[in-house]
């Protein structure tokens, strides 16, 4: 499977960060997604892999759809402080 080819997802229970989008120019929260990259196994008619060797995130605007991507350490600060917030 490419690189590229699987759908993004929201992390559920991801902190948001309010951030200026470099593309439409808004102030906004942004959310956190992900995307299964690297080797992946699935059925290829599936959305996403049963399985792939990594993860890749970007933190994206809700207006326009644009990603800015993080580093994985980024990621699991953003999910720990979303769950700590429940």
């Amino acid at each position: 499977m490419q690189f590229g080819q699987h759908s993004i997802e929201v992390v559920k229970g991801a902190a948001t960060v309010q951030r200026h989008c470099e593309n439409c120019g808004n102030i906004t929260d942004h959310v956190l997604v992900d995307q299964p990259c690297g080797i992946g196994i699935g059925i290829p008619f599936m959305k996403r892999p049963l399985w792939s060797s990594n993860l890749a995130y970007a933190l994206m605007c809700p207006t326009f759809s644009w990603g800015t991507p993080i580093s994985k350490d980024q990621a699991q600060a953003l999910i720990r402080k979303g769950q700590s917030s429940k």
